[in-house]
């Protein structure tokens, strides 16, 4: 292929196809890549085409096809063709049959969804955040991870013998086997890499039962002229399920291909007597520019305010050396909801604006957060009383009266068996529930755990539900001390609290807390609701203390300068 002027390629000889191969690297494992491409075909007899391929190049797909003339453009969505993959390779083939310019690409871009772990990605939080842009190992990688079961990593195998691959893995053995016992088992996966290896990773999950098996990893540099045993698994007790990887980073100069064996031998056949659950092998090697160029990274987040709304905001920071330190400060009444993170070479994104997207630098300390300790629950074992009955929906109910100080607490969520383990009442059945603590006690903290239906997460302000806190020395004259807070924030939430996956809090022990201890024997608490309201359990604590805990996190390079945001969000930058 050889670039022409003002842009595109071309096959470097008419008549001869020429290929141009594009790789694309998913930094988490890739969903679908979105592809546009402009083509030029002169003749029905020139060729454009474009092929996928999940292996490293071992085998291809065609996707697409030109059986046009002129100019044309294609938009291809790739979903089952790349999904599950890490890495991808586009390969796009010209021909110009009487001229090499018969047949030309003319521009080509991607785009990459890869799948997101949202508690594995950078965060912000309320105030000031330090953030650290620093490289790595600079090397590039080639990643085979095959699924096994019904014979899905064949298309990365070069050489197999004697090996079974079960339909569906059966979930506590492995899938591959071999066929025969007492005979070599073993699959053998070739990757080419387009310099030099530096360093190799492989291993797998490995089930070895049966008397005298062993399963064995190896690999080679020279073609498998040679082998080099870097593990065997010779131990049958239990349990039968081992987890092991090699590295090996003494690879011999100038070797840009490598070849892994999985070897099983078993005095039985089976999966149920040496067999491999799953397996991943990694190459990495010499990129041809190791050379840093300027980055611009792009925080994009959301700031909660008083009222539960969301104002977007966002910072982009210019990196032209690393490592490289500096600040972002988020306002708002909580801690954002971050929305994305880019990272860009300079220049490839139009118009940017460094700093503040609002220009405005907020200001704020560092966040730290609080450890919770909490004291003994004088209500637990109490009794108590209910002025309606719970109801029986959803297998609520509270028949021996025991339920709201049995020390079981619900949920942080709504749903499913969640009301089973409350008193649950219709929507403005309002109950009032009166908890008699046996004598009169110093009292730290009032509580109650509650959820309900319709669901409504405490994090966002939906909880609308009201209980009012009351004390009596007599059980006949009340005081009213205030109403326990439903109106939480995430900065609420202690450290040593872990929030459900999703981050919502539509089950929670709600407080209310006296600015000191109350003395009091009884303890009432008036619900208001309009919908249907589970009360799980009741709390009364005579300690509650709430201490600073910084989680301090080492950066990579703590002598590197802190660069002021504030500094940069005063230059409006186009590029």
């Amino acid at each position: 292929m050889k670039v022409i002027t003002p842009s595109g390629v071309v096959p470097a000889q008419a008549g001869k196809i020429g290929e141009v191969i594009f790789k694309i690297e998913g930094a988490n494992v890739i969903a679908s890549t979105a592809i546009k491409a402009v083509f030029a075909r002169k003749t029905d007899a020139d060729v454009n085409g474009i092929a996928v391929s999940t292996n490293n190049g071992l085998t291809w797909q065609e996707i697409w096809k030109n059986d046009k003339t002129g100019e044309t453009t294609t938009e291809l969505k790739l979903n089952n063709e790349v999904n599950g993959a890490y890495e991808v390779l586009v390969k796009v083939s010209l021909l110009g049959q009487t001229a090499a310019t018969n047949a030309t690409l003319k521009s080509i871009e991607f785009a990459t969804t890869t799948m997101l772990n949202a508690k594995t990605q950078p965060q912000l939080q309320l105030g000031k955040n330090t953030i650290y842009v620093g490289t790595g190992d600079q090397t590039n990688s080639i990643v085979y991870w095959p699924e096994l079961q019904n014979g899905q990593y064949k298309p990365y195998a070069v050489e197999e013998k004697n090996i079974t691959s079960r339909k569906e893995n059966p979930g506590y053995q492995g899938t591959l086997h071999a066929t025969k016992a007492n005979e070599e088992a073993y699959v053998v996966f070739k990757m080419d890499a387009p310099t030099d290896i530096t360093r190799i990773q492989y291993g797998g999950r490995l089930y070895n039962r049966a008397p005298k098996s062993h399963i064995d990893f190896l690999h080679s540099f020279d073609g498998g002229k040679t082998w080099t045993q870097s593990y065997s698994l010779t131990e049958t007790k239990a349990p039968w399920d081992v987890i092991h990887y090699e590295t090996i980073d003494k690879i011999p100069p100038r070797t840009r291909s490598v070849l892994f064996k999985y070897l099983l031998n078993s005095s039985q056949a089976g999966s149920d007597a040496c067999s491999i659950y799953a397996i991943r092998m990694e190459a990495n090697y010499k990129p041809t520019d190791t050379t840093f160029k300027p980055i611009e990274v792009t925080f994009n987040w959301s700031e909660r305010q008083k009222d539960y709304s969301l104002v977007e905001r966002s910072h982009t920071q210019l990196v032209t050396q690393v490592p490289f330190k500096y600040t972002i400060n988020v306002g708002g009444e909580d801690h954002p909801v971050v929305n994305s993170l880019r990272t860009n070479l300079k220049g490839a994104i139009a118009n940017v604006q460094y700093g503040y997207s609002d220009g405005k630098d907020v200001g704020g300390k560092k966040f730290i957060p609080r450890w919770a300790t909490y004291g003994k629950n004088l209500a637990e074992g109490k009794s108590y009383t209910v002025s309606i009955p719970s109801d029986t929906t959803w297998e609520a109910g509270d028949p021996d009266g025991k339920k709201l100080t049995d020390g079981v607490f619900g949920p942080s969520y709504s749903g499913g068996t969640s009301y089973r383990y409350g008193t649950i009442w219709g929507a403005n059945k309002n109950p009032v529930i009166t908890l008699d603590l046996g004598a009169p006690m110093n009292c730290a903290s009032f509580g109650m755990n509650f959820h309900g239906y319709e669901w409504q997460d405490a994090l966002k302000g939906e909880v609308k539900d009201k209980v009012e806190v009351l004390v009596s020395e007599d059980g006949k004259q009340y005081t009213s001390l205030g109403f326990l807070k439903t109106d939480l924030r995430r900065n609420d939430i202690p450290i040593n609290f872990m929030l459900p996956d999703e981050e919502a809090l539509t089950g929670a022990t709600f407080h209310f807390i006296p600015a000191q201890p109350v003395r009091t024997r009884y303890v009432q608490y008036k619900v208001t609701s309009k919908r249907n309201f589970d009360c799980t359990e009741l709390e009364v604590l005579d300690a509650i203390k709430f201490e600073p805990y910084d989680l301090r996190i080492a950066l990579p390079d703590e002598k590197t300068p802190i660069r002021s945001a504030q500094l940069l969000s005063a230059r409006r930058v186009a590029q």
